[in-house]
This record gives C-alpha cells, sequence and structure tokens, in this order.
C-alpha cells in the first residue's frame, strides 16, 4: 500500500472513477489534484450511489452518502475503496 501526501501536496491527476477491493493509499489521506481540488482516499461504509454530493468522511477514512461535503461521480460498492472530492476547487494563490 502507497501512501499519499497527506499535507495536502499536489499529486498529479486524479483517477476518481478507479474503484478496488483492497487499499492502493492510505485511509483518510488528504491530497489536492492538479486540477485544484481536495481528495480524500476512503472506504466505503455502504453503498454509495453515482453523483452523490453529501458525501461524510469519517476520521477512520470511512465513507458515507449522508449529510458530509464531498462529492463522488462513480458509485461505490460496500467496502470499496477510491476518492472522493470537495465539491469546488480550492482559489489559486495570488
Amino acid at each position: 500500500m502507497a501512501a499519499v501526501n497527506n499535507q495536502g501536496g499536489v499529486l498529479g491527476a486524479i483517477d476518481e472513477a478507479r474503484r478496488t477491493t483492497s487499499p492502493e493509499f492510505d485511509l483518510n489521506s488528504r491530497i489536492i489534484g492538479d486540477d485544484g481540488f481536495v481528495y480524500r482516499y476512503v472506504q466505503a461504509n455502504g453503498a454509495i450511489a453515482a453523483s452523490q454530493t453529501d458525501i461524510s468522511v469519517a476520521s477512520t477514512g470511512q465513507a458515507s452518502d449522508g449529510s458530509g461535503a464531498f462529492v463522488c461521480t462513480t458509485a461505490f460498492v460496500d467496502d470499496e475503496y477510491g476518492f472522493v472530492r470537495t465539491a469546488a476547487a480550492l482559489a489559486p494563490d495570488t
């Protein structure tokens, strides 16, 4: 399992659609993609439908459909791993 920079460093392009049955990164890692969005690497705590805009992420990295601030474009099956992102990109430094 690879670790990612959890201090918010830019990792590059993030494949939001990739889902796996075993972890590829540390759960709840926080990274910034080259598109300016903040991403979290999570494990689904129950099925999550595609295009959800209210995903909650616990400190353990468990994601669930609820009242959170993260979104996903690709569905999760229970216990799958993948990335969710914030709804808006970060403003560039000025």
